[in-house]
């Protein structure tokens, strides 16, 4: 919704109505995000018959870990957290030792989604797709790397 958003500057707001078509999203679910958007002030609403959404800033502006977090509340769900908080019982409270994994993992795929912006999301796949190739290549952790498993 947000890319069809960008794509839409400089033309009349879209409705909620409009988005679910084009999107084959229902419009109840259509609704939900687009409240979450406006809170998070990612997108403005309009009421009347004219009305409907535009994006409250350039798409340049925007990350999409920004839309990630208005959408979903966190980008990379922290399980171990969960056990911390004492919320469920994990066997390896103690000592686990995917806990630091998990953790940095949780961090890259944040910082990497931070790196995006919604206007980037405007161009032509292969472009994007150079793109999320350069920002692995920036991050030590996500070079082509053999595996201590791997043959080389």
């Amino acid at each position: 919704m947000m890319v069809r958003l960008a794509q839409s500057i400089g033309n009349v707001p879209l409705s909620a109505e409009r988005l679910s078509e084009l999107e084959n999203i229902p419009r109840d679910y259509v609704d939900q995000i687009l409240l979450r958007l406006r809170r998070a002030g990612l997108v403005k609403s309009f009421r009347g018959a004219s009305g409907g959404y535009i994006l409250a800033w350039l798409p340049g502006k925007m990350s999409i870990g920004d839309i990630f977090r208005a959408v979903e509340g966190e980008i990379f769900e922290d399980n171990c957290s969960k056990y911390s908080k004492g919320e469920q019982k994990c066997t390896h409270q103690d000592v686990c030792s995917i806990r630091p994994v998990w953790s940095r993992l949780g961090l890259m795929v944040e910082k990497f989604l931070d790196t995006i912006s919604l206007s980037q999301l405007l161009e032509e796949e292969k472009r994007v797709q150079w793109m999320a190739e350069m920002a692995s290549r920036e991050n030590p952790f996500l070079k082509n790397q053999a595996s201590p498993t791997s043959k080389a």
